[in-house]
């Protein structure tokens, strides 16, 4: 009876022990940063936010089209120097780092190349 009483206690603290405390990386509001290699096929400096629109083929030859906002913090450069998204153009090769959040991806810098 005693064991019993143990074992059935053991498995009411590990089920209260997994419901609170999340997984790493799945809690609400987290955000997860990538980066990709692509080719622009849009940029959008009139709009607000700004965007960039990167078309990405993958190892198994799918393509992946990924569209970010650019804000004010986003690191754009082309070589060493410093460049703006104005001078981004379509057709152009480019490394992205975005983040992915709950409200979408923001780029945090741009490679041109």
């Amino acid at each position: 009876m005693r064991i019993t009483m143990c074992v059935l206690g053991l498995f009411l603290i590990c089920g209260v022990v997994n419901t609170a405390v999340p997984v790493a990386g799945h809690a609400a509001g987290t955000t997860t940063e990538r980066t990709l290699q692509g080719t622009v096929t849009a940029v959008n400096v009139s709009a607000d936010p700004k965007t960039i629109v990167v078309n990405v083929v993958l190892p198994n030859k799918e393509e992946l089209v990924v569209g970010a906002r650019v804000s004010r913090d986003t690191k754009i450069t082309r070589g060493k120097r410093a460049a703006r998204l104005e001078d981004v153009t379509v057709g152009e090769m480019v490394t992205i780092t975005y983040l992915k959040a709950a409200d979408g991806l923001i780029a945090r810098s741009i490679y041109l190349r």
